[in-house]
């Protein structure tokens, strides 16, 4: 540390000295500038020589373009072009410049100071001086201030090095002395460094492997205990009788102020407060369940007391997640026996009415049945194809034909799009390298095109149904259009209309045949490909379903 803070004082005065020595050859030459100046006012270039001909001064004349005019210790035909010189780079960028290098001509380190000269300023006077003297002094300064630093080192490090060595030998000495008086349970206290005392580590090293064994097993212990409760997606923590936390792990921060150690000032919420102030009362274990209302989150509360030094183990599990889970599958269910019931019933009602019915009205109530068999039969579907998709999430993507994708999107719509004389038309605007094929999962494709189109078709009051599916490749996906002309959905119900049973109007579309679970199996299906679907509709003026499909 001492020698990183003399090297510093060192660079830090050499770079101070020469920091004067410039500003002061700068100060020189830029009076001798000053004095040519004045000299050579109004005279030709072609004077210069016999004006300045027993004069110290080195100047040099150069235009704008770096050409040398003249130059008082040279011959400036000879000389180079001097416009890429750091000084004229500063003069022509300012007012002046300054700069200290090694001369190209001479050989040696030279100072250069350069200005703006004559009244219309064509041109720049640049003086010089032989620098080579003052860096030899700098250097001089240097490497002396250096020396003595490392004399004064050696001197310092000559008399530490013989402390220390008389303070090791007075410690071996003082061990010994401990050691053979039988002392063994009494402990000297050294520094880590100096554990390397051989007669120390003779006397003492089955005991210090012992512990150090030990000592390793314990911290062993420590991190695989810290890395468990760390892990864990609950929060864990361990409080005194006093309700201080002794520890605790960093899961469910959002429920702490995590700076405070009273659990009763950590905690945000009072129901959470409250089980665990019951715990410490009544001093035995609590398992509960809470409903936190400020965050709509479930939790499992599990406190255990470890009888042995009054503390208490606090475990808090979010469970939230897992109660969603349940009210999904009791409304999902809730819903399938509904959907399921209602043609049934209507299906039950009718073949009874069927006995007694007369000849005119059997082929109406056999029509009805019909119907609500085959509204039956796509339920079913669609209930499978949830299934089928919640268990399948792998793709199998390869190059498939857009032809016979247009053809199978067709012929799974065929009924419907006779019956209500629809038109549904393919736009595929694809590389041109890839003309003719697609990369992609054939089977979950067809499911998304085959319940956009059914719903543009049913959900439309169009005398002449028409759908467009637009197709344009990108760099790493498909970009998907499918444009209806049916009904449209209301601004409003934009957003619910992926929801599983959900129906924009349900007294107003019942009769049309819909499940409600087409939509949400789109959705499903375009995010495992990792895509996304969005909409464009107006009541009345159709609907555009847009989606991406990776490759």
């Amino acid at each position: 540390m001492i020698l990183f803070f003399e090297i510093i004082f060192v660079i830090f005065n050499y770079e101070l000295l020469s920091k004067v020595y410039e500003e002061r050859e700068k100060q020189i030459l830029k009076e001798d500038s000053l004095l040519v100046t004045l000299i050579s006012q109004g005279k030709p270039f072609k004077e210069y020589g016999k004006l300045f001909s027993d004069s110290n001064i080195r100047f040099t004349i150069i235009d704008y373009e770096g050409k040398v005019y003249f130059d008082s210790k040279g011959n400036e035909n000879s000389m180079d072009n001097h416009l890429d010189r750091q000084e004229v780079i500063s003069a022509l960028a300012g007012d002046e410049g300054f700069h200290i290098r090694k001369s190209k001509t001479l050989g040696e380190y030279y100072a250069y100071y350069a200005v703006k000269y004559g009244s219309e300023d064509k041109y720049i006077i640049r003086t010089s001086t032989n620098y080579s003297d003052k860096r030899e002094q700098l250097i001089y300064f240097a490497t002396i201030l250096t020396t003595f630093f490392i004399v004064l080192n050696c001197i310092i490090h000559f008399f530490y090095i013989n402390y220390l060595k008389r303070d090791f030998e007075n410690k071996i000495k003082k061990m010994k002395r401990y050691l053979e008086k039988g002392n063994t349970e009494k402990l000297l206290y050294y520094k880590k460094e100096e554990k390397w005392l051989l007669e120390f580590w003779e006397v003492l090293k089955e005991w210090q492997k012992r512990n150090l064994d030990n000592i390793e097993k314990l911290d062993y212990d420590k991190k695989l205990l810290k890395m468990i409760i760390t892990s864990v997606d609950a929060f864990i923590g361990l409080i005194d009788e006093n309700g201080k936390f002794v520890l605790k792990n960093n899961s469910l921060n959002h429920l702490l102020i995590v700076d405070n150690k009273e659990y009763i000032k950590a905690f945000k919420y009072i129901e959470i407060i409250s089980v665990i102030k019951k715990s410490l009362q009544e001093k035995k274990d609590i398992r509960q369940e809470i409903y936190i209302n400020g965050i709509k989150e479930y939790f499992i509360i599990n406190i255990k007391k470890i009888k042995k030094n009054n503390q208490f183990l606090i475990t808090i599990k979010d469970i939230t997640n897992i109660r969603r889970t349940v009210e999904v599958q009791k409304t999902f269910i809730s819903n399938v026996s509904h959907e399921l019931k209602t043609p049934l019933t209507n299906i039950k009602g009718y073949l009874i009415a069927l006995e007694d019915a007369p000849q005119e009205i059997r082929k109406k109530f056999l029509n009805i049945v019909e119907n609500n068999v085959v509204k039956l039969e796509n339920t079913i579907i669609d209930f499978l194809n949830i299934s089928k998709i919640e268990n399948s999430k792998i793709l199998q993507i390869i190059p498939e034909e857009i032809y016979k994708i247009e053809k199978q999107v067709n012929d799974s719509v065929v009924i419907i799009k006779k019956e209500k004389n629809a038109n549904i038309d393919f736009h595929w605007n694809l590389f041109p390298n890839n003309q003719g094929f697609i990369n992609t999962d054939r089977e979950k494709l067809i499911l998304i095109l085959k319940n956009l189109v059914e719903n543009g078709i049913i959900y439309n009051h169009s005398s002449i149904p028409k759908i467009d599916i637009f197709v344009y490749e990108e760099k790493d996906r498909y970009k998907f259009c499918v444009k209806d002309n049916g009904i449209g959905i209301p601004e409003d119900k934009i957003k619910k209309v992926f929801e599983r049973f959900y129906r924009v109007d349900k007294a107003r579309t019942s009769n049309l045949g819909g499940t409600g679970l087409g939509l949400s199996i789109v959705k499903e299906v375009v995010e495992q490909f990792s895509g996304e679907i969005k909409i464009e509709s107006k009541e009345q003026e159709g609907s555009i379903f847009k989606f991406y499909l990776m490759k």
